[in-house]
């Protein structure tokens, strides 16, 4: 599956667009996950936002980064999915590394955090994420914040 990346700032996007997020967001986190809260938060407009879209133009994966000192000190990158019909391919995979990409840009030697659901822990340390919690609840999921040291 080929993805054609771009990133956009909150003010970037278009309604059209925000709407096609937010609802692939819902579809992932809160219909499939089965776990209810606020999506559309504050962190949306203080974000760079990576969309993967597909050759028709469907939204397949979507990422956002977080600019430093607004969830933590660190740049974190968030909200991380590729569509149902898109799994199991290396999208994930190369999503995260697009997200990497651009914190070495714009944040330099910065290192970058995450909350990661702890199932999903073999995954981020395949791409060099070092756990650094203790496992906790968030929103009724396992998760632990993990951290890449760039250098």
């Amino acid at each position: 599956m080929k993805a054609y990346w771009s990133w956009k700032r909150f003010e970037e996007i278009s309604g059209a667009q925000m709407h096609q997020i937010l609802c692939e967001r819902q579809k992932v986190f809160i219909v499939e996950q089965e776990c209810i809260y606020q999506d559309a938060d504050r962190l949306d407009t203080q974000s760079w936002h990576l969309m993967g879209h597909d050759d028709q133009g469907t939204l397949v994966a979507y990422a956002r980064v977080n600019f430093p000192n607004t969830r933590y000190a660190e740049p974190s990158i968030g909200r991380i999915l590729t569509n149902e019909n898109n799994r199991g391919c290396g999208l994930g995979y190369e999503l995260v590394q697009e997200c990497i990409k651009k914190c070495e840009y714009e944040y330099k030697n910065t290192p970058i955090r995450i909350s990661a659901q702890t199932y999903l822990m073999e995954f981020y340390k395949s791409l060099s994420f070092d756990v650094v919690s203790k496992a906790y609840d968030e929103d009724g999921i396992e998760h632990v914040d993990m951290v890449l040291n760039l250098k």
